[in-house]
């Protein structure tokens, strides 16, 4: 409850607002920081603007729970972009197959025209509705 109450508050706080760092020590550890990491001989993860006038505890849940947020906003647009190209890539993949089938059923036409035997018309046809089927499962156009 005082989180969300710290949340109400935070637009009306943050015009006196000040910064927090999220530091990555040369060792690897993180820690928060008043100061710029490269005072604590450290680099920068991250800057999150948190309200003057809070304790440092409630300034590092604030921190977190802001860094939380981009991280799952990160997430979700990584997400977003996977669908999106995994439906691109089927979507090319489809197309392609589509391309194949009308060369096959091209080429199949052809034999056809040729002077064939009965059996080999017979094979002619069933792969040529073979194709087609195919064609219409995937809803080639």
């Amino acid at each position: 409850m005082k989180v969300f109450a710290l949340l109400l508050m935070l637009p009306v706080m943050a015009a006196h607002g000040g910064s927090i760092y999220l530091c990555r020590a040369y060792s690897g550890g993180t820690f928060w920081a008043q100061a710029h990491c490269n005072t604590h001989n450290a680099l920068i993860e991250s800057i999150v603007s948190v309200p003057d006038g809070f304790s440092w505890e409630q300034q590092v849940n604030l921190a977190e729970q802001s860094r939380s947020r981009s991280v799952q906003q990160q997430v979700q647009q990584q997400v977003q972009q996977q669908v999106y190209t995994t439906q691109s890539n089927e979507h090319l993949a489809k197309q392609g197959e589509c391309r194949a089938l009308d060369a096959r059923i091209t080429q199949l036409d052809g034999m056809a025209r040729q002077p064939q035997s009965g059996q080999t018309q017979d094979w002619i046809r069933v792969e040529r509705k073979t194709a087609r089927d195919r064609q219409f499962a995937i809803r080639c156009q």
